[in-house]
């Protein structure tokens, strides 16, 4: 039922005021930190710290829906792109049931890295977001002159 008062009435969608998004200055705090490193003399070189740093972040961004996951494409094998095409819409659909509207701006950590096995590099990131924390983990392998991260899982 409509009312004569102005600040009673519902709110449609197109009144709606649209999401202000704010500039968030780069953090170069631990760009490119390696806190933990089991390389031995003769290994193969792990991939930088900031392309660790970056993928974790862009996992992130692709599963809260900022970012596209096909442009991880070129870091990470298919089989990975797939289960964060599931998991961003399972992450889609539990925001839209609680009406989650919130951007998260992650920070990435210091990097840890350990070799399991010649040619493997896991890697973990601590991904600071205000008063949540967050982490990711992968495993990278070296395959054709390149490292890609075969799994790769954001918690």
């Amino acid at each position: 039922m409509p009312s004569s008062v102005p600040h009673l009435r519902p709110v449609r969608d197109a009144e709606r005021p649209s999401r202000i998004l704010r500039a968030v200055p780069p953090y170069t705090g631990n760009a490119g930190r390696i806190a933990i490193d089991t390389s031995a003399e003769g290994d193969i070189p792990p991939p930088r710290a900031e392309v660790v740093q970056r993928l974790a972040l862009f996992a992130f961004e692709a599963l809260e829906g900022t970012r596209s996951v096909a442009q991880l494409a070129q870091w990470v094998t298919p089989e990975v792109v797939e289960e964060l095409t599931l998991r961003r819409a399972a992450r889609t659909e539990q925001r839209s049931l609680h009406g989650d509207l919130r951007r998260v701006v992650p920070t990435p950590g210091p990097v840890h890295l350990h070799r399991p096995a010649p040619g493997v590099v896991e890697a973990a990131v601590v991904l600071h977001a205000g008063q949540r924390t967050g982490t990711s983990a992968m495993r990278f392998e070296h395959r054709r002159d390149r490292w890609r991260a075969t799994v790769l899982t954001v918690f």
